[in-house]
């Protein structure tokens, strides 16, 4: 009867040294998945910086596949276009003329501005650029 529970013990034994290898190996792997996870995040790092920078040209503004918001430079200068407005409105104002600006094109500077920032953002929303 000892004959038979010496060789469980030694089977088990026997099993617990396959399985701490096992764990051991497994330990050394996921060691090695890390560093070659931070490798690859630093040569990442170093081909984005490598590429060559896109420069901008004003042909760019035509193209489909650009990284600029037309919408928003329309928006942008009718909206300059309005303060340009304001300050001189308000220079001929301070100098006793009064500066005759059309109401239409006033509102037209407007709805040009609150249109194109409007669409913009809603393009945002939607998932459009």
């Amino acid at each position: 009867m000892t004959e038979l529970k010496d060789d469980k013990n030694f089977i088990n034994k026997m099993d617990l040294d396959k399985y701490t290898d096992l764990l051991l190996k497994l330990d050394e792997a996921n060691d090695k998945i890390k560093e070659m996870e931070s490798l690859t995040k630093q040569l990442k790092i170093i081909s984005d910086e490598a590429k060559p920078k896109e420069k901008f040209t004003f042909a760019n503004l035509f193209m489909d596949d650009n990284k600029v918001n037309e919408k928003s430079i329309i928006g942008f200068i009718s909206f300059a276009l309005m303060v340009v407005f304001g300050i001189a409105d308000l220079v001929t104002g301070y100098a006793g003329k009064d500066l005759i600006i059309s109401e239409t094109i006033y509102t037209s500077f407007v709805i040009i501005t609150l249109g194109s920032f409007g669409i913009s953002e809603a393009g945002k929303i939607f998932g459009n650029r």
